[in-house]
């Protein structure tokens, strides 16, 4: 960790290689949180990435814009399923509620992950160099 600074900081968001933030290892407990959020996303529907395959890496701007596009799905299948109820086209207010609640969860999740991504932003620029 003696080689942090905003250059080395900046290379590894850019890369997708945060793990030496966290030096390296993971302890049982990470494990079991990393699953857990892995589980919740899939819930969403959101895609989980992995980190066994080279093929598959992808960078911490890449799997921010796939979850933007998927709250944006899931927001423009709720408009639609409220449109098609309100026109009479649809008669399943059931599955109009999931697909709103799906909507309204998985905006929630993305502003929560904003709003972590800005408290690390200042909480980096608050450190001394």
């Amino acid at each position: 960790m003696s080689n942090l600074n905003i250059e080395n900081l900046s290379r590894m968001v850019q890369t997708g290689n945060v793990e030496q933030l966290v030096g390296g290892g993971m302890s049982s407990g990470q494990v079991a949180s990393e699953r857990r959020v892995a589980q919740e996303m899939r819930t969403q529907g959101m895609e989980v990435p992995r980190s066994d395959s080279a093929d598959s890496a992808k960078t911490f701007s890449d799997i921010l814009r796939n979850s933007v596009e998927t709250v944006n799905q899931h927001q423009h299948q709720a408009d639609t399923a409220i449109k098609e109820l309100v026109a009479g086209r649809s008669k399943n207010i059931h599955e109009t509620m999931l697909t709103i609640e799906r909507a309204d969860t998985s905006l929630k999740l993305m502003m929560q992950v904003r709003n972590k991504i800005l408290e690390a932003y200042r909480e980096i620029m608050r450190m001394q160099v």
